[in-house]
């Protein structure tokens, strides 16, 4: 496979040559462009006027969170000894309540329509980058950024939409360093990439070392630049998960992989299950608590010693939610893990059942997830007509946990609930991409830019649903822009081919004609 992608910048080297020049060097300032952010200016005031407003809850509560109160007192200390989150999403919110206090609603509504601008231009540029037509590039992109899920989620306060943008600018990035080849483009897709990785613990440091050595494999030549751009932003990643292994052991950028995973594995165990592998010691007594849960219930484990340091000595935040990032959740989060590690050996029928749920629930629409409630039931009826005509969820069912004893039940019924649209997609990306891109006679031009889109959709289907059951919907949502232009570009190369196919042997049928004239 590697050989065959090897191949691919002769062909597109040539490619480029004969196209002149890259379509994703045009001037920004024409009709497409307009287009977009006129639709997207009258659909936010749209959106506004039905009552939807930025969703700024989640501050308050959620475990991902830093206390906002410890943002403000000891913000600089409580980023350095986070370990149970990537730090950069919590050093976002630090910035914002330090220097907007009283402020912050506002301040954080504006940087997420900042990023509604940012995803539209983008997707847009992607597109033509793809060599996608105005017209079709323009109608693509407003629908997309008008869409109901795009807005509840621009609209809320968590590191789901800015997760996607990072991602969404490392592929252009990627896509004008593999046309162009300058460095800058380089040195972006790799700094999209740190980021991306120290915001959000699945796009882990493999993920990003992964990318490294593709675009090492794709631009021999040069490699000195590959090598140069990516070294520092890579360096910057790998310092902070050595920080954690220095303070906490573990070499992560999240020290709750073992809760995560428990959720795939021992939550999923029938009660039988569960009491024959808790009588025989292949797992604790914590297995038997659910997972996130207040700290007073994991009496059994021992209590961190003081450290002085608030954020990882405090068991409640000011608001009265659990903190996640306190110092004894590293002990019950590896006691989680090992349970997990062992139910996994002992009963694989349960990680299949955690399978099949993380599966069911990634391929609900998007704006299921429960946290965009609030705003979602403001625009229920488009929502619901969203996800009827353009994922193709048949029946509405939001994505909550199911718990024990579900499967034969939830199996059956979930099977109207899926955006079939979602699963026939990102199935067929999956299966197809290869074939499309690895062929070693394979038509299709761009291979090298369009397998930046298939890798980190692979990554997110697969890496994400194997790990973790959830909000996998949520998961999805990130991967989302690459699979919808992945498929417009090749649908629109397919129309093309068709259609230079048929003008081909138009022209065979009429030669004879001509000589005998």
């Amino acid at each position: 496979m590697w050989a065959r992608l090897l191949d691919l910048r002769q062909v597109e080297e040539s490619q480029s040559r004969r196209g002149g020049r890259n379509p994703s060097t045009y001037c920004l300032l024409r009709w497409p462009l307009v287009t977009v952010l006129l639709v997207f200016t009258l659909s936010r005031i749209g959106y506004y006027v039905a009552g939807v407003r930025f969703d700024t809850s989640p501050l308050s509560w959620f475990w991902q969170f830093v206390d906002p109160d410890l943002l403000r007192a000891g913000f600089v200390q409580s980023i350095w000894y986070l370990h149970s989150q990537p730090p950069a999403f919590n050093f976002f919110l630090g910035i914002v309540i330090n220097l907007f206090p009283n402020h912050e609603i506002a301040v954080f509504a504006i940087c997420y329509l900042l990023l509604g601008l940012v995803f539209s231009v983008t997707l847009l540029q992607v597109l033509r980058g793809f060599r996608v037509s105005d017209a079709i590039s323009a109608v693509a992109v407003s629908a997309y950024v008008a869409s109901p899920a795009v807005v509840l989620y621009e609209n809320w306060l968590f590191y789901a939409y800015p997760a996607t943008v990072l991602l969404l600018l490392a592929a252009l990035f990627w896509q004008r360093f593999v046309q162009d080849g300058r460095f800058h483009d380089a040195l972006l897709v790799f700094v999209c990439a740190s980021l991306l990785a120290l915001t959000w613990s699945l796009f882990h440091v493999v993920w990003l070392f992964g990318l490294a050595s593709v675009l090492l494999l794709l631009r021999r030549r040069e490699w000195r630049k590959v090598l140069a751009a990516a070294t520092v932003p890579m360096l910057i990643v790998v310092f902070w998960y050595g920080k954690n292994l220095v303070q906490f052991g573990q070499f992560t950028g999240s020290t709750w992989f073992g809760v995560n995973f428990s959720r795939m594995t021992t939550r999923m165990l029938t009660m039988s299950e569960w009491h024959s592998l808790l009588s025989n010691g292949a797992v604790s007594a914590v297995s038997l608590i659910e997972p996130f849960s207040d700290l007073t219930r994991y009496g059994t484990v021992p209590k961190a010693a003081p450290t002085g340091i608030p954020v990882l000595d405090q068991e409640l935040k000011s608001g009265g939610s659990p903190n996640f990032n306190n110092a004894t959740f590293i002990t019950v989060s590896r006691i989680y893990g090992r349970d997990a590690v062992r139910t996994l050996a002992h009963c694989p029928a349960a990680y299949v059942r955690g399978l099949v749920e993380s599966y069911l629930v990634c391929f609900l629409p998007a704006s299921t997830n429960q946290f965009l409630e609030r705003n979602a039931a403001r625009i229920r009826p488009f929502d619901r007509c969203a996800c009827l005509f353009l994922d193709g969820q048949f029946g509405y069912h939001p994505s909550r946990g199911r718990g024990m004893g579900w499967l034969p039940f939830y199996s059956y019924k979930a099977l109207a609930h899926p955006g079939w649209v979602l699963v026939l997609a990102y199935t067929s990306l999956l299966a197809v991409g290869p074939f499309l891109l690895f062929r070693r006679r394979s038509t299709v031009p761009q291979r090298a830019e369009l397998f930046f889109l298939w890798f980190n959709v692979a990554w997110m289907t697969i890496a994400a649903n194997a790990l973790e059951v959830g909000e996998n919907n949520r998961f999805r949502f990130t991967a989302d822009p690459l699979v919808f232009v992945f498929f417009l570009t090749v649908a629109t190369l397919f129309v093309r081919y068709s259609l230079n196919a048929r003008q081909r042997r138009t022209i065979g049928t009429r030669e004879p004609v001509n000589q005998e004239s």
